[in-house]
């Protein structure tokens, strides 16, 4: 986040809320917020002005959290990140992705129970559904990267310390060399040179040749249907996650997954033979040797990943979430908490003074652009108040 735009984002943020609650809704439903803001120009709150609007917030995980030696290190960060924490306890209910992050979130916050369900998680109706010329797109596709068939495939979704790609090198590094050299270790994301070198530099430490692992670089929603088609087997060996959908995505596509042992990982592969310590190299490497010299247990895997894969619907997710936004809501008004009426609601300068304890710098034409803002604001829901942010400055002067 740009440190000078500070008042700007915390100005929006305070007029989106009040905008929010001058329409009255049942309920508000925010798709993320944990860290939106901070990188981008998102703008969500919950809860700074104090006003009764239900808010669900979809909650995805608390790595950061649970992390803060990899993640919080940074001060500005640090402080952006606890703000949203705020945030996130002062919404009405949590919609989480997982049982594991449910659970984390209540033990790690403090939250009730009655305000925080799992909804789970899914992919796409449809995703790797077979083509006509499947295996032929596929041959193509997968050698244009150098990849040769029988390979081992990783999409970690990032490269950042949990994603746990140095253990997996090394593991991959103590399997027998005729098992490496039949099948390659292929790690399917988009890279920065500095990551290329890193892994490259991993991989000579640990006896892994360059034709032993490949880098694929960035991949195309197509490209990865059949990286995950024609892989032997795929493994995610990540220390924490909030679901793991790359895993889920695997086994729609009829792959035969193993996988870390702890966070939300054991709920998705739901399959206790397939998992392992991603702590222990020796874990990890045993487990791979087995998914690639065990035909057997590559097939009950495979056979289990359409077993599992049925579990998880957005239209489960979707009843889920609604019965609970439903039941939620009922309680809400049952307590008295939905009240919103305009006479309750802050006015421009009200706004303005509720931004004044804030040690953040700002100019004349942010105020202006403050008021004009709430105007538009006011006028979109009722055409016949515009000026009134003009007529209150006037009087207060």
């Amino acid at each position: 986040m740009n440190m000078a735009n500070g008042w700007r984002q915390r100005s929006a943020e305070v007029l989106r809320e009040r905008a929010i609650a001058q329409v009255n809704p049942d309920f508000v439903i925010v798709s993320t917020l944990l860290p939106d803001g901070w990188v981008d120009d998102s703008v969500v709150s919950v809860g700074t002005l104090g006003l009764s609007v239900p808010v669900a917030v979809v909650h995805y995980d608390l790595i950061p959290l649970s992390m803060q030696d990899l993640y919080l290190v940074d001060k500005a960060f640090r402080e952006f990140y606890f703000r949203k924490i705020e945030d996130l306890k002062r919404a009405d209910l949590l919609l989480a992705i997982s049982e594991y992050t449910r659970a984390e979130t209540i033990d790690l916050l403090g939250v009730s129970e009655s305000s925080i369900v799992n909804i789970s998680s899914a992919v796409d109706e449809g995703f790797g559904d077979q083509s006509e010329n499947i295996e032929d797109d596929s041959v193509k596709i997968i050698s244009s990267f150098g990849v040769k068939s029988g390979y081992l495939l990783y999409v970690p979704g990032g490269f950042d310390p949990r994603k746990n790609l140095d253990r997996l090198i090394e593991a991959y590094g103590n399997i027998p060399m005729s098992l490496r050299n039949r099948h390659q270790l292929v790690i399917g994301s988009k890279l920065e040179p500095n990551t290329t070198k890193a892994l490259r530099d991993r991989a000579n430490e640990c006896g892994v040749g360059i034709e032993q692992m490949v880098l694929t670089d960035y991949i195309t929603d197509e490209e990865l249907v059949h990286l995950y088609k024609g892989c032997l087997a795929y493994v995610f060996p990540s220390l924490h996650e909030g679901f793991g959908l790359p895993v889920l995505e695997a086994m729609a596509c009829g792959a035969a997954v193993i996988a870390s042992d702890i966070s939300s990982l054991p709920e998705v592969v739901g399959c206790d033979e397939a998992m392992f310590d991603p702590y222990s190299v020796s874990s990890i490497a045993d487990k791979i040797a087995q998914v690639l010299s065990d035909d057997n247990f590559r097939e009950r895997l495979r056979e289990h990943s359409c077993v599992q894969l049925s579990k998880f619907s957005w239209k489960r997710s979707a009843e889920l979430a609604i019965s609970a936004i439903e039941e939620k809501h009922a309680q809400l008004i049952s307590d008295g908490k939905t009240d919103n009426t305009d006479d309750r609601l802050p006015n421009c300068e009200a706004l303005l003074e509720s931004m004044e304890s804030l040690d953040l710098e700002f100019g004349p034409q942010d105020l202006t652009l403050f008021r004009s803002c709430f105007e538009d604001n006011i006028s979109f829901t009722n055409p016949e108040s515009k000026g009134q942010v003009l007529s209150e400055k006037e009087g207060k002067d």
